[in-house]
């Protein structure tokens, strides 16, 4: 009890840290993000994997501040690592090793020792921390900062989803016998790709904390950014490939992408990309596959072009949420032009020419908020491993053709995507076109959202629990605004703000 009160303690002053560096704009600066990088890498668990996806950041830079959290130095002594090792096991360690170097590779959950089987054959020896399940459910309920500042709302966005999503797989990266079922997965898919190398998982000397698998060298990405532009190329095709074909062949994708996950080899006859953890590993069912595939493919032909109810309805079909959907249906066709628009170009397409993050923000305005919090909770995974490949693709700084790799992966499947959809949502009429709520702190917005008008006849389901207290304190009946707003048609104007210090929650109809 009390070393989890402790830890607690520790993670809400980390949280307080945070915050106050997003505060100021300061979450970049090298000062601050190390005290940061020493708290995470003092805490281990779920606060050292948020560090180690933070170093995705850094693949094209010189500075490498969260990357020191990818591999760190073991947290356990060798005795103790071995006696856990003796007792995941159940026998002696030296019954299944040759040798056991003492010198560990620590990483978020568990350290890894390199050992020699009796048969010669080098190993990795993955062993989990010692109650690292307890000291994961605790920081699930403690990280109340990485809640999104819109997490309020009970409308449209599934908060309880994503947690839940983000639990289960938490979950599971604790379980190494599934790790190894996903280790064999992938090394099957591996088997058909000459440049994507897969360790062979050891069963003997695995269990549910333990994980033997056979040992891969390779040099780091930092050091393969520094090899030649045709090796590069070799790279960003294989990690293109290995995306393509996981998702659209087998259904699942590699969720971890942080450069510790990674080593790169040269070969006699090129280049090579080895995966060495299989813990995040994300499946999906054959209709997400479906329905994203479409979504590409009607882009890349054009379809959505003048049709915004066919990109919201492919959006729908992806779990996407309506009622946040509609307000922006308009800039659906464009924004897909932009996420796609490598698969748009049968050539060598030059990352430095995409500014994806920019122009994303500029097409949505306002509008960006719906999108975050439309977006459905099955997804989180594919948006984490697809960010990871394009700063991935980015760093390489390499042209490479994304449309080749992805025909390759989608040819024996097209069939499925040909199928029209016509949108049967028929568009909400009101007097004003938008229901619009704003969170803002010190004038700058932290929040905006726009709905249909008529939503606000059902106004009090949107209001975040936190705020409904405040406004009955200051007479403001949101249910009897509801039903004025409904008998009269929603017309425009103000509907009421809420002022709390520099705080200020507004609604409004226009």
């Amino acid at each position: 009890m009390r070393r989890n009160l402790a830890r607690a303690m520790e993670l809400s002053a980390l949280g307080k840290e945070v915050t106050a560096l997003r505060r100021q704009e300061q979450v970049r600066e090298v000062e601050g993000q190390t005290r940061v990088v020493e708290r995470l890498l003092h805490l281990h668990g779920l606060p050292q994997k948020i560090g180690q996806i933070l170093s995705l950041t850094e693949l094209d830079r010189e500075s490498h501040v969260f990357t020191r959290l990818v591999e760190t130095a073991a947290q356990l002594p060798a005795s103790v690592a071995f006696a856990e090792i003796d007792r995941a096991l159940g026998r002696p360690w030296r019954d299944c090793f040759q040798s056991l170097s003492p010198q560990g590779i620590g990483a978020s959950l568990a350290q890894v020792h390199r050992g020699t089987l009796w048969d010669g054959r080098d190993v990795a020896v993955k062993i989990q921390y010692p109650g690292m399940a307890e000291s994961l459910a605790l920081d699930l309920k403690a990280l109340g900062w990485l809640t999104l500042p819109i997490g309020g709302f009970r409308k449209g966005f599934d908060v309880a989803g994503y947690r839940r999503e983000l639990g289960e797989m938490l979950k599971k990266e604790l379980d190494y016998q599934n790790e190894g079922q996903m280790l064999k997965r992938f090394r099957l898919l591996a088997s058909n790709m000459n440049d994507v190398a897969v360790p062979n998982v050891i069963e003997e000397y695995s269990g549910s904390r333990i994980l033997t698998m056979t040992w891969v060298d390779g040099e780091s990405f930092r050091d393969a950014r520094r090899w030649s532009v045709k090796e590069k190329s070799r790279i960003a095709r294989a990690l293109l490939s290995l995306f393509f074909i996981g998702f659209f062949s087998a259904h699942m994708i590699h969720a971890d992408p942080h450069p510790g996950n990674y080593r790169f080899q040269r070969t006699g006859e090129g280049v090579t990309v080895a995966v060495l953890d299989f813990g995040c590993v994300k499946i999906f069912d054959s209709e997400t596959v479906d329905h994203l595939q479409a979504l590409i493919d009607d882009t890349v032909a054009g379809r959505l072009k003048g049709n915004p109810e066919l990109a919201r309805t492919r959006f729908e079909r992806l779990a996407f949420q309506p009622l946040l959907l509609e307000p922006m249906q308009h800039v659906l066709p464009k924004l897909c032009e932009i996420l796609f628009e490598p698969f748009c170009m049968d050539r060598p397409f030059d990352m430095k020419i995409w500014h994806l993050g920019a122009r994303v923000e500029e097409t949505l305005g306002n509008a960006r908020w719906n999108f975050r919090m439309a977006g459905p909770p099955k997804l989180v995974y594919f948006l984490r491993a697809y960010q990871g490949l394009v700063q991935y693709l980015s760093a390489l700084d390499v042209p490479v053709n994304w449309r080749a790799e992805y025909d390759r992966a989608v040819d024996n499947r097209r069939p499925t995507q040909s199928c029209e959809i016509r949108s049967t949502t028929a568009p909400l009429s009101s007097k004003s076109q938008a229901l619009r709520i704003r969170v803002s702190r010190g004038g700058r917005t932290k929040a905006e959202l726009t709905f249909p008008a008529a939503a606000a006849e059902s106004l009090s389901d949107l209001i975040p629990p936190e705020v409904g207290p405040k406004l009955i304190a200051r007479n403001i009946d949101v249910s009897q605004i509801s039903r004025s707003l409904s008998e009269n048609g929603f017309p425009p104007g103000n509907l009421f703000s809420l002022r709390e210090g520099q705080d200020e929650f507004r609604v409004w109809l226009e």
